[in-house]
């Protein structure tokens, strides 16, 4: 002590230390410069002046109008290679600057005395975050005052053993950013592999056809037929959106012919299996339409599907799901309840248009119903068909109904003309059971690797 008398320190020790090292208190072996903050009306953007740092030691670009008034001033000042480090919100944070910059009071900066690596400090502080974030104290933010920097324990090898331990920790440092990258590729790779997958399901490549399976195009009249006759009786009434896809014999292309009457051309250069047809994604739905806008509440029984519903990547989900209040229920039909396997696409918005769910969600003890709002259009395909293999079709296509939004910059629209339109290559029921189990297969495959990189 500065008194003379010794004092036992072994239960503040941290930990013991190889031989040759030894523990001394920081500012016995460096100089700590605490930042002093100027006058707010010296500091702006002129790059002329000396730049100055106030705190979270992340530069930006701020300068002293009057930077003769503290380049002499050593507890303002922080030479190059100093470690800068954060005392108050957030306290622990560290840096090193390249070049003398000006500190505020939320920095303070340390220097070696002697011939010390300043990286090797620049580690060890790092390591003691943890500890400084507890020592802090204050109520509005908290910080740590010079004290409780300068009596910071310290553990001094030899110069050389400190550049070893410097470079050791570097060549960790720069294998680990190595396997943050590889994973990162890995990642990436995984996206790329489903989307290949699905690109393969939807061009009749990634499963082999069987010829004993009903031609699609016979799956296909049987719907039609039944369609009509309860057009015929009533039951059904035809929508502005009915479309067949018809090749004609004259010219050997594909025609899409509406409800109307009028006929256009399509492109379709894809070639599909023999036993595979072409049809619109409204000729197949039962249900395709947009949601409606409900008047929501804190709780209910009935939740609306709504847009953060559906993600980019991953399943649907209700977490984010909005309660309807149930004295609007009369706006809904019983028809427009969502039903397992619908397939919920984005149709407003920017950012998140033309995103792809499929309602497979798990649904919560108390709620009894769930409902699209105006923000998606759900579709449900006919029962007669595989539901999951459409919904793999159109999440494929993601992109595509992204570009295909309208309207403004700021709140773009999906129509459902749009969506009703989409041609989907249409293979048997037997395949298209056949083309999900690889799907998922496959994807269950690459979703164990990436979590394995998490």
């Amino acid at each position: 002590m500065a008194d003379g008398t010794v004092m036992d320190i072994d239960d503040e020790i941290p930990f013991d230390v190889p031989e040759g090292w030894a523990w001394c208190r920081l500012k016995e072996v460096c100089t700590v410069l605490m930042g002093q903050s100027p006058e707010g009306s010296s500091v702006s953007g002129n790059s002329n002046g000396m730049e100055f740092h106030q705190g979270k030691i992340y530069f930006t670009d701020k300068y002293l109008a009057k930077a003769e008034n503290y380049t002499s001033d050593i507890t303002r000042a922080a030479p190059a290679n100093s470690i800068l480090l954060c005392v108050r919100a957030p306290v622990g944070v560290v840096n090193i600057t390249n070049r003398e910059i000006c500190i505020g009071r939320g920095l303070c900066a340390i220097r070696p005395k002697y011939e010390i690596s300043e990286n090797f400090w620049f580690y060890w502080l790092q390591y003691l975050k943890e500890d400084f974030e507890q020592k802090a104290t204050g109520t509005t933010f908290k910080a740590i005052s010079v004290e409780v920097v300068k009596q910071q324990f310290i553990p001094i090898p030899t110069l050389n053993e400190q550049k070893n331990i410097v470079s050791a920790i570097e060549n960790i440092f720069a294998q680990i950013d190595t396997l943050e990258q590889n994973k990162s590729d890995l990642q990436t790779a995984i996206k790329q592999a489903k989307s290949k997958i699905l690109d393969l399901a939807i061009h009749g490549k990634l499963v082999s056809q069987n010829p004993t399976d009903e031609p699609a195009s016979v799956l296909l009249e049987k719907l039609r037929a039944e369609k009509e006759a309860k057009i015929k009786s009533g039951e059904l009434k035809r929508d502005k959106n009915d479309s067949y896809i018809y090749k004609s014999a004259t010219d050997n292309c594909h025609y899409q012919r509406f409800a109307d009457g009028t006929e256009e051309p399509l492109e379709i250069t894809n070639e599909i299996p023999q036993n595979w047809t072409w049809c619109s994604l409204g000729e197949i739905s039962t249900k395709l339409k947009r949601g409606k806008s409900p008047t929501y509440t804190e709780k209910s029984s009935i939740m609306a599907f709504a847009q953060k519903c559906n993600q980019k990547e991953g399943p649907a989900t209700l977490e984010k799901a909005l309660y309807i209040d149930e004295s609007t229920l009369k706006k809904y039909s019983e028809e427009e309840k969502m039903q397992f396997n619908d397939i919920v696409i984005n149709s407003t918005g920017t950012g998140t248009l033309g995103r792809v769910g499929i309602f497979n969600c798990k649904i919560p003890d108390d709620v009894v119903a769930v409902y699209p709002d105006s923000h998606v259009s759900s579709v449900r395909i006919n029962p007669s068909l595989f539901a999951k293999y459409f919904y793999y079709f159109v999440k494929n296509k993601q992109n595509y109904l992204e570009e295909m939004g309208e309207g403004s910059t700021n709140q773009k629209e999906l129509k459902i003309d749009t969506i009703a339109n989409l041609i989907v290559p249409l293979p048997p029921l037997a395949e298209q059971k056949r083309i999900v189990e690889k799907i998922e297969n496959a994807f269950a495959k690459l979703d164990f690797i990436a979590e394995q990189l998490a």
